[in-house]
């Protein structure tokens, strides 16, 4: 019997076509972050042009993002079939990468202009390396944990054996640290998951012929001695694509799980990432004191001053529902915006029209107050485990209202599509204006899509004073945002 689930190492060639993929992906992530940049004048500095295998950078001629002004950004890129070469000083040290990375610099820099390098690859960082292993995940340098501790120091000792093996003084390898960026672990299928975001957010089809459409025109530049991808090119070889599917969106960043890749080209970034406590996305929920639920609140409730003229907003980064919902609540449709994310491999926008889907309906008393309690039971019934909380903590709730699907049909799949969503919220919206009291407060509590919970807050309008829960895990519950509506 064939065994079709196994797969073979692939050959010398197979190597180099998926290495070559992956670098046309990274330079066709930067041709979106150029037509992004320029279209929605959403930067001081924006991107003109990438370049691609270009003669003049040494050995940093892989990928090149030219903006208007210094500093440009010069990459080499660096692809591994598996894991068995993490990155360690072992490993710059073969084929003298560190001495070629730092010559190349220097020469790129010998005027006094202002460059920024990179490394990009799919290879994850050796916690053995003392240098590496402290790489600030918050822009990818080395220092300042690099330059800390004294010549007798471990770092101070392995700087010693770096600027040896890059043949520069330890003050050179230092002002080479400053311009250095590791961006280490990219996988290709995380790297197409941002490329396609980044399309989604300018208005093109991201699917996965799109994004072969895109990275097929690059290899033919770089087959073609082209070398300078301009804004003009790219624009061009979009509509000779046909991947134009809408009008861009300006990007708004939101990350409280883990650092979100684009929030350097958001419109606005705010990250708590650092602020929630969890050591990793699975189980980061609430605000690591001294931090709080309400601080968290002032920074979203801040974001309409960072925006300017911009009303579409594509929201971008990670956060559970209740921030979700909060956001949405922040940037209301009665206030002007129009919203987007990203939800599996589909945009949902508010902007689709829909007619409102009144939910599924049950109601349970439980007495313990005149306050109405609504469940959005989407992905799993949560009714039952809200209801527990409540009696075991004695909040004033009288009443408990579950919202499912029509149908009531409930899974990860329940809402198939962006016109559904916005239909489900919007109806989820009218059900709580029926519920709400002329007093108190209503307790929202929410078990389904973030896209849902975004749309949801964006649509939440005349309602009442609306508390959102979110979900600590096991049987618990936290009181997040408290919103007027």
């Amino acid at each position: 019997m064939t065994d079709y689930t196994r797969r073979d190492m692939p050959r010398p060639t197979g190597v180099r076509i998926a290495g070559d993929r992956y670098q046309w992906l990274h330079a066709w992530r930067l041709c979106m972050r150029v037509v992004n940049e320029q279209r929605t004048h959403s930067s001081t500095n924006p991107g003109t042009a990438v370049g691609v295998e270009c003669d003049d950078a040494g050995n940093l001629d892989d990928v090149v993002y030219y903006r208007g002004e210094p500093p440009n950004d010069y990459a080499q890129v660096k692809y591994a079939v598996d894991a068995r070469t993490p990155i360690n000083l072992e490993y710059l040290t073969s084929n003298d990468l560190l001495k070629k990375l730092v010559s190349s610099y220097r020469h790129l820099a010998c005027n006094g202009e202002r460059v920024r390098v990179s490394l990009i690859t799919n290879r994850a960082i050796d916690p053995g390396d003392i240098l590496l292993r402290d790489r600030d995940a918050r822009d990818g340098r080395l220092v300042p944990r690099a330059a800390q501790g004294g010549p007798k120091s471990d770092r101070g000792l392995a700087r010693k054996e770096w600027a040896k093996i890059a043949d520069v003084t330890e003050a050179d390898l230092l002002a080479f640290f400053e311009d250095f960026y590791l961006e280490t672990s990219e996988d290709p299928v995380s790297l197409q998951r941002e490329v396609s975001l980044l399309m989604t957010v300018n208005g093109l089809r991201s699917d996965e012929m799109a994004i072969d459409a895109a990275t097929g025109w690059v290899a033919r530049q770089v087959e073609d001695g082209h070398q300078r991808l301009s804004f003009d090119d790219i624009e061009n070889a979009i509509t000779m694509l046909s991947l134009q599917a809408g009008t861009p969106w300006t990007p708004i960043s939101i990350a409280t799980l883990s650092r979100d890749r684009l929030a350097d080209q958001a419109q606005y970034a705010l990250d708590w990432v650092d602020r929630i406590d969890g050591d990793d996305a699975f189980t980061k929920v609430a605000p690591k004191p001294p931090s709080t639920w309400e601080q968290l609140a002032n920074d979203i409730e801040d974001i309409p001053n960072h925006l300017g003229e911009h009303r579409r907003l594509m929201l971008t980064g990670t956060m559970r529902q209740a921030t979700g919902f909060k956001a949405g609540t922040v940037l209301r449709r009665v206030l002007g915006y129009e919203v987007g994310i990203r939800q599996g491999e589909q945009p949902w926008s508010s902007e689709v029209t829909a007619a409102a889907m009144l939910p599924i309906h049950h109601q349970r008393d439980i007495g313990l107050g005149g306050d109405p309690a609504l469940v959005v039971s989407v992905t799993t019934d949560a009714t039952d485990a809200v209801v527990s909380w409540i009696k075991r903590t004695g909040i004033a709730v009288g009443t408990v209202h579950t919202a499912m699907p029509v149908g009531g049909q409930i899974g990860p799949r329940s809402v198939p599509d962006p016109e559904a969503a916005n239909a489900l919220a919007v109806g989820i919206r009218d059900l709580a204006r029926q519920i709400a009291a002329p007093a108190g407060t209503l307790h929202l509590f929410l078990a389904g899509p973030l896209g849902l919970a975004l749309l949801l807050g964006h649509h939440w309008n005349r309602v009442m004073p609306t508390v959102v829960y979110e979900h600590l895990g096991t049987t618990e519950y936290v009181q997040a945002f408290r919103v007027s509506a």
